[in-house]
């Protein structure tokens, strides 16, 4: 009889064990199923998957399932934040597009009142031209920046004289800084610089990047061109007031504007477009703050 008890014994142990392990896993299942649901209802919120009994096998799986999550939540966030990016870039193409459109409306209304001297509609002709080709421009800036970014705009790559085009560019824009009050340092040198680029998008490049300062120059832009090893780098700096270093990372980004409030007749596309061109040529460029000083640095390789 003893002998029977003690077999029983024996055989009721291993029973009582994996019994006990059985009614534990299935209570990390069941735990773990509920912290699922709950997590697949709000994926954005940071939640892991957790178990409350030791098991190494569901450990191993919870671990897999946590990576998963993680990726997912981290996608989730992502396409939240792309979305809001987005409604905000379409509120701004929206604006930018309506501002000259309503001017141009009403300067047409303004010609139909028969008590319009005929001076006056050709002062409004000219206004409407103006409005008409700086939305030709905006509509331009939109088309190119959308070839830059599905890497569809085409270069044609060919040695120039980076010195020569820049001194030009410099000379065309002399009377904006005069009539802006800006003084005008030049170290860029008397010696041909080549380098293989496309000629038609180092003009961009120099046109909005000294738009740029003419816009934002309290009094002084400066210039310089220099040869370091096989680069030649350029760099143009101005005086401004307001800006802050964390700020630098946002000028390249699409529609980025200083002034909130977008009244400027600009799109916020010019230092994105310089940057992707910039790019395209194997350059680059870098903005740094010293004190109320903006510099850009442009990069390329010399021919």
């Amino acid at each position: 009889m003893q002998i029977i008890v003690f077999i029983l014994i024996i055989l009721l142990i291993p029973s009582v064990y994996f019994s006990a392990r059985f009614f534990l896993l299935s209570k990390n299942i069941k735990g773990a199923t509920n912290d699922f649901k709950e997590i697949s209802e709000n994926i954005e919120a940071n939640r892991k998957l957790t178990f409350a009994y030791p098991n190494k096998e569901f450990e191993n799986l919870l671990k897999e399932i946590n990576e998963y999550l993680g990726k997912t939540q981290a996608d989730k966030i992502r396409y939240i934040k792309r979305e809001e990016e987005i409604r905000k870039e379409i509120e701004n193409i929206s604006h930018d597009l309506r501002t000259p459109l309503t001017s141009i409306l009403g300067y047409l209304e303004l010609m139909r009142d028969e008590t319009s001297t005929n001076e006056e509609k050709e002062e409004y002709i000219s206004i409407i031209e103006r409005k008409s080709k700086g939305l030709q421009n905006l509509i331009q800036s939109f088309y190119d920046l959308s070839r830059l970014e599905s890497k569809e705009y085409k270069m044609k790559m060919e040695v120039v004289d980076i010195h020569k085009e820049l001194r030009e560019q410099l000379l065309e824009f002399y009377n904006e800084f005069d009539k802006n009050g800006i003084n005008v340092e030049l170290d860029i040198g008397e010696e041909p610089i080549s380098i293989l680029g496309d000629i038609n998008a180092l003009e961009r490049i120099f046109t909005n990047l000294i738009q740029n300062a003419i816009k934002y120059s309290e009094t002084k832009f400066n210039v310089s061109l220099r040869k370091k090893d096989e680069e030649v780098i350029i760099i143009f700096a101005n005086d401004t007031k307001g800006l802050h270093e964390y700020e630098l990372e946002k000028l390249f980004k699409r529609f980025y504007m200083k002034d909130a409030s977008r009244n400027n007749q600009s799109s916020g596309l010019g230092l994105t477009i310089t940057n992707l061109l910039i790019q395209a040529m194997g350059g680059e460029i870098q903005a740094e703050v010293d004190k109320e000083w903006i510099r850009f640095k442009v990069k390329f390789m010399i021919k």
